[in-house]
C-alpha cells in the first residue's frame, strides 16, 4: 500500500513526481578564417533538444545576437543557458563600445556571477557559451563555462568547440590543422564535417545550422550573420558523404613477412 506524508492540517500530499528537464545535448563550433584578405568566423551546431520520455526536437536555433559585433551559441541545460545568454545579451548591449576582449570578459564575469544565484543555476548541469565576433576589425572568441556554480572562462586559437560532441569535433578539426588562413568555404566544410562526425557520439543532432560572420559593428545590438541556405547545406553533406561515405582504398593482403612472428597450429 502506497503512504502519503501529511502536511500540518493533515491533508495528504500529493506522491511526488520527478521532473524532467531538457539534456545537454549539442554541439557548438565557431572558427576563423578568410574571405578575400578579409577575416570570417564560422559558427555551426546543431538544432536538437532533448526532452527525456517527452523525445526530442530538431528546432532549436542555439546561435543569438549579442551585440556590437559579437554572437553566442549556447550549449548545455537549457533553461538555464538562456537565462546566462540573456544576461550576457543584456550587459553587453548596455555597453556604448567594446573596446577590447577584455571588456567582453568582464561582462561574462559578472553575467555568470549573476546566474550562479539563479534559481536554474542547478547543481550538476553544464552551461557553456561559444562567444564569436569582432572587436576593433579583430576576429575573437570565448568560451563562457558554469558547472556545479563553478565558472571559467577561456580564450581559444583559431577555432572553438562546447557542447556534448566536443570531444569528436575538437578531433576532427584538429587532425584537420584547422586555421585562420584558411579559405571561408574550406573552413565551413571543416566545421560541418566536425559537426556531423560529432554524431557518431548519439547526443548531437542531424539538422545543421551553419553561419559566416562579418566585421559589423553599426550598432549595439547588431552583428554581422549569413546563414548558409538549404542548397548549401545539401551540397556540404554531398561532399562530406563522399569523402566519409566510401573506402579510401582497397588494401591488399597483409603478406606473412610484414609479421615478427606467425601462430600456426
Amino acid at each position: 500500500m502506497a503512504t502519503h506524508l501529511l502536511n500540518p492540517i493533515g491533508v495528504p500530499l500529493p506522491p511526488s513526481k520527478r521532473v524532467r528537464y531538457n539534456k545537454a545535448v549539442t554541439v557548438c563550433i565557431a572558427a576563423v578564417c578568410q574571405e578575400d584578405g578579409e577575416p570570417r568566423i564560422v559558427p555551426c551546431s546543431d538544432t536538437r533538444m532533448d526532452y527525456g520520455d517527452l523525445g526530442s526536437t530538431n528546432t532549436t536555433c542555439k546561435l543569438d545576437v549579442l551585440g556590437h559585433g559579437l554572437c553566442s551559441q549556447m550549449a548545455g541545460h537549457w533553461t538555464g543557458v538562456t537565462e546566462l545568454n540573456s544576461g550576457l545579451k543584456s550587459r553587453i548591449q548596455a555597453l556604448s563600445t567594446v573596446g577590447s576582449l577584455g571588456d567582453v570578459m568582464n561582462e561574462a564575469d559578472y553575467a555568470l556571477t549573476e546566474f550562479a544565484g539563479s534559481s536554474r543555476c542547478r547543481q550538476g548541469e553544464i552551461y557553456e557559451l561559444l562567444v564569436s565576433g569582432f572587436i576593433q576589425g579583430e576576429p575573437k572568441l570565448l568560451t563562457v563555462r558554469m558547472e556545479n556554480r563553478e565558472s571559467r572562462l577561456e580564450v581559444p586559437g583559431s577555432f572553438a568547440v562546447v557542447g556534448s560532441g566536443y570531444f569528436l569535433a575538437q578531433a576532427i578539426l584538429q587532425a584537420r590543422e584547422c586555421h585562420p588562413l584558411m579559405s571561408r568555404d574550406y573552413v565551413m566544410y571543416l566545421a560541418y564535417e566536425a559537426k556531423r562526425l560529432s554524431q557518431k557520439t548519439g547526443f548531437v543532432g542531424e539538422i545543421t545550422g551553419l553561419a559566416v560572420q562579418a566585421d559589423m559593428q553599426v550598432s549595439n545590438d547588431r552583428a554581422g550573420i549569413a546563414m548558409l541556405s538549404e542548397i548549401g547545406i545539401a551540397n556540404l553533406e554531398s561532399l562530406y558523404g563522399g569523402l566519409w561515405k566510401v573506402p579510401l582504398f582497397d588494401l591488399p593482403k597483409f603478406p606473412d613477412e610484414w609479421f615478427s612472428s606467425i601462430l600456426r597450429q
